[in-house]
């Protein structure tokens, strides 16, 4: 819906224009505005967004041309339409230069007004059409790249799995600009700045993990593909390709990594350089550890919390170490599927707050699996599952306001703590209760919320049926958008505002129409239709009577009835 405003310093021909523009079944769908006066119109501009200006070009005061002017440093994109009597070539020429849309004569009459409208709704279609945004954002991706490609780095660091098609995966790897390939085994290697010089700004830190990253790119471009990923204050991640190929499987067989004995010798070999120059060149001590063997892109979150484990250990402290994965893939592996999967509590939080049921509880029941036996506390990956859950719930609960709500139905002390569930599965089927209640009392609250709005919108427009029910003045009395209110609208109760806005008016009328002191065109006046003819035309269209016909209708069945 586009919001067109009329001005002319004429009345007869504002009104006349807005009962044009007023029919139901005109399209495109217009919000409408009427000035009768450029002054008039400023203040209109100033309120609200207009998208399609039809002005009078000459007018006391103020004429077309500079209002014009000012409708452009408003709203750069609104489509202005001159109107005038006056078929002057000058007026055309300057009207033009300026920006103008079109140009119609008065005396053309209604369908060249109308068409020059429809032209420039048309015109704004256009320029929101799909092809121009997209090349915008193709001008503007190599600014937004490096973001890009940090998130992406990222979601593969928390456990995202690359597209299941080899051929989709590759194609977002080509439109990242990221230099590795979809179907190859990976390096990993994880870096840390290990100390920072005193008088270092954080620009200046950035600056030299860059630095770092250049050090070491230098020495593997050469044999590597690397791709770099930065997550913390002093942390970051590389993602290397042999770039002969190397060996291996999806999963990382024996052989593969048999097969791929000499890049792990290189890569040994060129970080120990690396290492070395920086702390020459840069005056900076740095640590890396990296994996034993290449593994697959599914693996990506498994390799990254084992190299995070080798960091938090107690040879982790020191600086300047060099290790491998190896030497503690052993006792690692013991509380791999514990560690790794804990990140399923961030989707499911993520669940929770979208009220993604569905997904939630999928999700809910493969991570409480995790645990094996009927025990609750007899394990560390149960009594870290269990608090995390505790936490999340609570944070939730808080968020909500929920608290009163779910301790009307729980004794809190008893769910929330471990030493009151006698097994696993019964601590499983307790929170999956809670989590159902939170689920049931957010949409409630959801749902109350969006009814609270429409029942706003419908009251205002019931109290005011003779004053501004614009999609502007009704979106601010709810605090929306004008565009998300009259799509909420629509959802919630199947028709749209505008035709519910017409339906309060009419039925209103009918009530009016019923007292015979008041004149038709008065009543029309009085709940809001712009002109007698709008009020007749949207009268009959809803009612098949003419509102003179209606009275007459109601009259004679009274008197029938008398």
């Amino acid at each position: 819906m586009y919001r067109l405003l009329v001005v002319d310093d004429e009345p007869i021909i504002v009104d006349g224009l807005i009962d044009l523009f007023s029919d139901p079944a005109h399209e495109p769908e217009l919000e409408l505005y009427w000035a009768y006066s450029a002054a008039d119109a400023l203040a209109c501009l100033n309120a609200t967004r207009i998208d399609i200006v039809l002005t009078d070009i000459e007018m006391p005061e103020m004429n077309g041309l500079a209002l014009q002017k000012e409708i452009n440093a408003r709203w750069p994109r609104c489509k202005v339409i001159f109107l005038t009597g006056y078929n002057d070539f000058n007026y055309i020429q300057v009207s033009s230069r300026s920006g103008a849309t079109d140009y119609v004569l008065k005396t053309e009459g209604d369908a060249q007004i109308v068409a020059a409208v429809k032209r420039a709704a048309a015109g704004l279609d256009e320029e929101l059409a799909v092809r121009q945004l997209v090349r915008k954002a193709e001008s503007q991706l190599s600014l937004a790249l490096p973001l890009m490609q940090r998130e992406f780095g990222l979601e593969l660091l928390k456990g995202a799995e690359p597209a299941a098609d080899p051929a989709a995966a590759g194609r977002t790897l080509k439109e990242l600009n990221i230099p590795l390939a979809a179907g190859e085994p990976l390096y990993m290697i994880m870096g840390r700045i290990d100390s920072w010089r005193a008088e270092m700004s954080q620009s200046d830190k950035m600056l030299l993990m860059y630095a770092v990253h250049n050090i070491a790119e230098e020495y593997l471009s050469d044999s590597f593909r690397m791709f770099h990923i930065k997550y913390g204050q002093d942390r970051f991640v590389w993602l290397l390709q042999a770039k002969d190929g190397g060996a291996g499987a999806e999963d990382g067989t024996a052989g593969a990594a048999a097969s791929a004995a000499n890049p792990l010798r290189r890569l040994n070999g060129y970080l120990e350089l690396a290492q070395s120059a920086c702390t020459q060149y840069l005056r900076v001590p740095c640590s890396f550890v990296l994996v034993s063997e290449p593994f697959g892109w599914r693996q990506i979150a498994h390799k990254f919390d084992t190299l995070s484990f080798l960091f938090a250990r107690g040879l982790g402290t020191r600086q300047e170490i060099l290790l491998s994965d190896q030497q503690l893939v052993d006792a690692f592996r013991e509380q791999h599927d514990g560690r790794v999967k804990m990140r399923s509590l961030q989707l499911l939080d993520e669940y929770l707050d979208k009220g993604q049921k569905a997904e939630f509880f999928e999700l809910y029941r493969q991570f409480m699996e995790l645990v094996e036996g009927e025990s609750v506390s007899k394990t560390g990956v149960a009594v870290e599952i269990f608090y995390s859950m505790v936490s999340m719930f609570i944070t939730y609960i808080n968020r909500w306001g929920l608290m009163k709500t779910v301790t009307d139905r729980f004794n809190l002390n008893q769910l929330f703590n471990i030493g009151e569930h006698a097994t696993w599965r019964e601590t499983t089927a307790r929170f999956e209760g809670l989590a159902n209640l939170l689920f049931e009392e957010t949409a409630s609250e959801n749902e109350k919320q969006t009814n609270d709005v429409i029942w706003k919108v419908q009251d205002y427009i019931r109290d005011n049926l003779g004053g501004d029910l614009s999609l502007t003045k009704l979106a601010e009395l709810v605090y929306l958008s004008p565009s998300y209110l009259s799509k909420l609208y629509k959802q919630e109760t199947g028709q749209s505002l505008k035709d519910s806005i017409i339906d309060a008016r009419v039925q209103k009328a009918k009530e009016l129409l019923l007292q015979r002191e008041m004149k038709i065109h008065k009543i029309g006046r009085a709940v809001g239709f712009e002109s007698a003819a709008y009020f007749t035309r949207c009268f009959k269209k809803m009612t098949q009577l003419s509102p003179q016909e209606f009275r007459d209708g109601k009259r004679v069945a009274a008197e029938a009835l008398e």
